[in-house]
This record gives structure tokens, C-alpha cells and sequence, in this order.
């Protein structure tokens, strides 16, 4: 089943014009789409959101069905020969022995729920844990944080027996109901997952999740944190996400720093 096309209206900036879909950077193919999974690996593990554990997905522009992933391995040495194809069940399509992530589970339920929804990351960065275990929410306390700005749902409905990893379907159409139609979900005492309509959304999404969590942490130490106000955050949310020109500096800033620090994917 082939993907439709997103029509966009064009978008006029320093006299060129595009679409906004060109300017968020929506992989057009299949080769574009394995690149930006492998741009996502090394730009989330270089910023320490990623450690040797976690996992992003991109959903294959050629065929809404099936997504992006690269095998079990480490996120900062993934490779365009690492990433596989996998249905929204979780069966590789790829020929190959390579072994895939085990909680791949959580990208195909959510993919396969939100069609609105291109890219997904699940991790467990540290300064977001602790808003797991307690009933402290994240809350948007800087406005690049303003894109949380609806509130982030919790998940706490795990199999005794999967050591609180999400491993059957079962448990993953739960993950992406609890999900629902937010941006990001926190998992209790395990992490988080994050989404966004394009992998550079999606990465900004996960970045800044934890670096507003972090903040949020060491206002609480200080005193009593203002949050930003709901509407403060819609506008917030609007200029990081909507805005092609803020997306696109993001994203070559984080692009350029992952070069610069793993040669191998210049």
C-alpha cells in the first residue's frame, strides 16, 4: 500500500519558496528515510538522550505500512546497513538475520494508531525518570518546552513478566492508547516515548523533553517554578514546531555536532 503525498501550501522565506513539508525535511524515499534514522541514532545518542539503549522509527514514505529502525545495537554506531524495514506488527521485511529491537512493539502500535505520526523515539533519559516515580508532572518551564504544553500522559500497566519492557503487542497497543493523541507519554519508572509528524520534530520533541525536565529539576531545588501558561505554551509550541526556520536551524546545528563528533557519518 503506497503512502499519499501530503499537499502543502507553499511557504515564502528569503525569497525561495517551498513546501512546508521540503522545509520540515519529510524523507520523500525510502533511501532519505533509512539516512534520517541513522542522522536520529547518532544526533540523540551525541546529545545524551540516547545512551546505549533506546530506539527511534521512521515510517517508510513509500509504503505507510511499514516503518524504519535500525537492528539491536547501540544508537551511536548505527549504520545505513544497520536499518531495517519492519511492518506495524513488528516482522522484519528485511532479508536478513540481524536481530531487531526487542521493544520495536512500541512503534508499530503507536504508528499504527496515529496515522498523523511519521517518527517515534522511546528512551530513558535520566532527568525524565524521576517524574516517573512520583506525582510531580512535566510541566512546560521554558518556552522551548512549550510544546508539552497539552500535558504528558503516564503508563503504568506493565506485564509483571516483561521486567517492565513493553514486548508484546498486547502491551503495545496499550502504550499507544495511554499515548493517545499527545506529543509524548512518560512511562513509569522506564522512560518515556516521544513523536512527532517528521523525524526532526520528533527529535527536537525528545531533546526537549529532557532538557525541560532538567530545568524544571533544579528550579524545584531553588523554590517554587512558574510555568508557562497554557496559551504562553500554544505559541511557544507554534514557533518551535511549526516554524520551518526554527526546525531547520535545529536540526543542522545537531546534524553538524554529530559530524563533527562521529567522522564516520560525514
Amino acid at each position: 500500500m503506497k503512502s499519499k503525498k501530503n499537499v502543502s501550501k507553499p511557504m515564502q522565506t528569503g525569497g525561495l519558496m517551498m513546501s512546508t513539508e521540503e522545509y520540515k525535511g519529510m524523507a520523500r524515499s525510502a533511501k532519505e528515510a533509512i539516512e534520517q534514522v541513522v542522522f536520529a541514532n547518532r544526533i540523540l545518542a551525541n546529545e545524551d538522550v540516547l545512551d546505549a539503549f533506546g530506539h527511534v522509527s521512521l515510517r517508510n514514505p513509500e509504503n505507510s505500512n511499514t516503518y524504519f529502525q535500525s537492528r539491536s545495537l547501540s544508537p551511536q554506531f548505527v549504520t545505513r546497513q544497520d536499518v531495517l524495514e519492519i511492518d506495524l506488527d513488528g516482522n522484519v521485511v528485511t532479508k536478513t538475520d540481524k536481530k531487531p529491537y526487542g521493544e520495536r512493539i512500541i512503534h508499530g502500535a503507536v504508528l499504527k494508531a496515529r496515522p498523523d505520526i511519521n517518527a517515534v523515539f522511546h528512551g530513558h533519559p535520566l532527568p525524565v525518570i524521576p517524574f516517573t516515580v512520583t506525582n510531580v508532572p512535566i510541566r512546560p518551564i521554558a518556552h522551548f518546552g512549550g510544546m508539552f504544553y497539552e500535558g504528558i500522559p503516564f503508563y503504568d500497566d506493565y506485564d509483571v513478566s516483561s521486567g517492565m519492557l513493553i514486548a508484546t503487542r498486547e502491551e503495545g497497543d496499550r502504550v499507544a492508547r495511554a499515548l493517545g493523541s499527545s506529543r509524548a507519554l512518560l512511562m513509569r519508572g522506564h522512560g518515556c516515548v516521544v513523536v512527532g509528524d517528521s523525524i526532526q520534530s520528533m527529535v527536537m520533541a525528545a531533546i526537549r523533553l529532557r532538557d525541560n525536565a532538567q530545568v524544571q529539576l533544579w528550579a524545584m531545588q531553588i523554590g517554587q517554578p512558574k510555568f508557562l501558561s497554557y496559551e504562553e505554551g500554544r505559541q511557544a509550541r507554534k514557533i518551535a514546531l511549526e516554524s520551518a526556520v526554527a526546525l531547520g536551524r535545529a536540526w543542522e546545528y545537531w546534524v553538524a555536532r554529530a559530524k563533527k563528533a562521529m567522522p564516520d557519518i560525514g
